[in-house]
């Protein structure tokens, strides 16, 4: 079920809660290796990491699942480290590569020092917390150099989504809904760049992407076919999907990137 938050311009999608339980349900579907070896296609975020990043940099990801960026990001050149609050597959990533720096840590409070890191990524994170995502934000500032860069994705307001709330297309979202079956939140980027500016971030880039999943999403009559076009891995698909988002992505994309720097 989604329903449109309008005091807070952002889409509260109920389905299941994203609790440590239930990422472990989620990654243990597959073979631990070939998930963690699938991070090798992670071009996008090779290009960014690259981009702002010098080769060597410590960096760390909050809410590394099963560790795939983290293992990329060794393959890339950095020292890169990885928690997660999903216990069971921590464990089981550490048994078959013991050298990835990963461990059992609640991102919104980790252990490590003040001003440790070179970089900091967050993909789909800070969606899936009922009471938001101040500590997650706060607490990746506290453990950021100054001057370090905080990759920040999360499923985002589009355009098309937009114009369907001013439509009222959505079913409204009332005060006595429930928490019940919470997944997650599909925010609007402005007010999430507005929080972290107070917290002493500054926006250097944006990129929205995945534009192809929301087109499907929004658009019913299309879900079908699109659905058929999004899980297709043949290259031709893979290939297809990249010019949708080339040519939709500012229009349709599901999620968001934005990268801050943290201020002096």
């Amino acid at each position: 079920m989604m329903l449109y938050d309008h005091a807070h311009k952002r889409l509260v999608l109920f389905e299941q809660q994203a609790t440590p339980e239930f990422w472990d349900e989620q990654w243990h579907k597959e073979n631990i290796k070939t998930l963690i070896a699938s991070g090798k296609t992670h071009h996008f975020i090779e290009h960014f990491t690259k981009r702002y990043v010098p080769a060597g940099g410590k960096i760390l990801e909050g809410g590394c699942g099963s560790g795939q960026v983290v293992w990329c990001l060794n393959k890339w050149g950095y020292d890169a480290y990885g928690i997660d609050y999903a216990d069971r597959t921590i464990r089981a990533v550490s048994e078959n590569l013991p050298n990835l720096q990963l461990s059992v840590e609640d991102v919104r409070h980790t252990t490590f020092p003040n001003n440790f890191f070179d970089a900091y990524w967050s993909l789909g994170v800070i969606e899936h917390f009922w009471d938001g995502f101040d500590e997650i934000t706060q607490e990746a500032h506290r453990v950021l150099k100054p001057d370090g860069i905080f990759f920040l994705s999360f499923p985002v307001m589009s355009p098309l989504r937009k114009l369907k709330a001013r439509l009222d297309l959505y079913q409204p979202m009332r005060a006595s809904t429930p928490q019940k079956n919470f997944y997650e939140f599909i925010l609007d980027q402005k007010l999430v760049s507005q929080q972290l500016d107070e917290q002493g971030f500054e926006l250097v880039e944006t990129s929205l992407y995945d534009a192809l999943k929301g087109l499907k999403d929004e658009l019913p009559l299309l879900h079908h076919p699109l659905q058929k076009l999004y899980k297709n891995k043949h290259v031709v698909a893979r290939g297809f999907r990249l010019l949708l988002t080339i040519l939709l992505g500012r229009l349709t994309g599901h999620m968001t990137l934005l990268v801050f720097r943290k201020t002096p």
